[in-house]
């Protein structure tokens, strides 16, 4: 015959040990669902500020292309939001069309040029970067033109801990310097 106390021992899990697993394997789950989280959040963050930095180089490339005028006396500060191009350069904040078949086409003057890339680039912006906005802006040091491309727009982000903060949103800058 078999002593009782070992016989009881021996039926399988209690109630408290499978609650337990049950709590430990919740936990687990909390913390995956958290790291996929912020993996989705990083991913659409990467691939913002890729597409920030594909438009800055665009408007470096048309800045290369007009040297004319980026080298020359270009405007001090230009604004490129979704609103518009505002400018020190009053010929900037102009839209020439300078389509085939439009009335300044082609554009023959390096200023018409330079509003014409700035006009297209803005429509790029607003399409690409919803409410970003860019600053432009050139100085002279040495003789030497070097203009400096900031791209500001608001990221939404899933903050990772405490520390980040409980706003959502937070403003991200990307910056190119150009020697046209």
């Amino acid at each position: 015959m078999k002593n009782r106390s070992t016989t009881a021992c021996s039926q399988g899990f209690s109630l408290v040990e499978v609650m337990i697993a049950l709590i430990i394997i919740c936990v687990g789950m909390l913390g995956i669902a958290k790291l996929q989280a912020l993996v989705l959040s990083n991913t659409g963050a990467s691939r913002t500020r890729a597409l920030a930095a594909l438009e800055a180089s665009s408007i470096a490339a048309s800045m290369h292309a007009n040297r004319d005028y980026w080298t020359g006396s270009p405007a001090a500060s230009t604004i490129v939001s979704s609103t518009g191009v505002t400018s020190s350069d009053s010929n900037l904040q102009t839209s020439p069309q300078c389509f085939y078949g439009g009335s300044d086409a082609p554009c023959t003057t390096p200023v018409k040029l330079a509003a014409f890339d700035l006009a297209n680039w803005q429509q790029d912006m607003a399409n690409v970067l919803p409410g970003a906005t860019s600053t432009i802006a050139c100085a002279t040091n040495v003789g030497v033109v070097s203009c400096t491309i900031v791209i500001t727009w608001q990221e939404n982000a899933v903050a990772s801990n405490a520390q980040e903060g409980t706003n959502p949103f937070q403003t991200q800058n990307y910056q190119l310097v150009v020697d046209p």
